[in-house]
């Protein structure tokens, strides 16, 4: 797949996550977009290829950093070769952008090879959040509760930790 369709094909599963997303969520959603590049493990494992290694190793450089689409292209597009396969989430809802979740493979392929039929190697999907924390208004649900819910996951930071021992003694 060449360069230009890669980002069309972006471009245009962008688009159909947007229309999927609005009919489960009540969230307002940016036409500012943002990326972020999660690969399905961010070790390095005997089955990837030379190029693969030195790719998935630019991709994680990348953790939790927001990116344009060109930079995605830049970043996912290798000599006509994309992932196999491209998980598309929208992450976080905000007034001012609309963060998208690409949980992608880290095995390149060219056009032939990759999953997905419509916008390959694209896959929209909307993550529903579990029984417990889904909060629906008119029977649709936050797009943001999974980036809410790993901010109440992480661990306190060591200031944190630091100052509960100071009070304590």
């Amino acid at each position: 797949m060449d360069k230009l369709k890669f980002k069309h094909h972006l471009h245009e599963a962008t688009k159909l996550l947007f229309e999927l997303t609005k009919t489960l969520c009540y969230n307002d959603l940016h036409e500012n977009c943002r990326y972020l590049i999660t690969p399905n493990s961010r070790t390095v494992d005997e089955h990837l290829s030379e190029e693969e290694i030195l790719i998935l190793k630019k991709w994680n450089q990348y953790e939790g950093k927001l990116l344009t689409a060109w930079q995605i292209v830049d970043l996912f597009h290798h000599d006509n070769k994309v992932p196999v396969w491209i998980d598309m989430t929208i992450y976080e809802a905000k007034s001012d952008v609309t963060v998208i979740n690409l949980f992608c493979s880290r095995r390149l392929r060219h056009e032939a090879e990759l999953m997905h039929q419509g916008v390959p190697p694209f896959h929209v999907l909307v993550s529903i959040p579990p029984e417990n924390l889904k909060a629906e208004i008119n029977g649709r649900f936050d797009v943001n509760w999974k980036k809410n819910h790993d901010g109440n996951q992480k661990p306190k930071g060591i200031l944190t930790r630091l100052k509960k021992l100071i009070k304590k003694n």
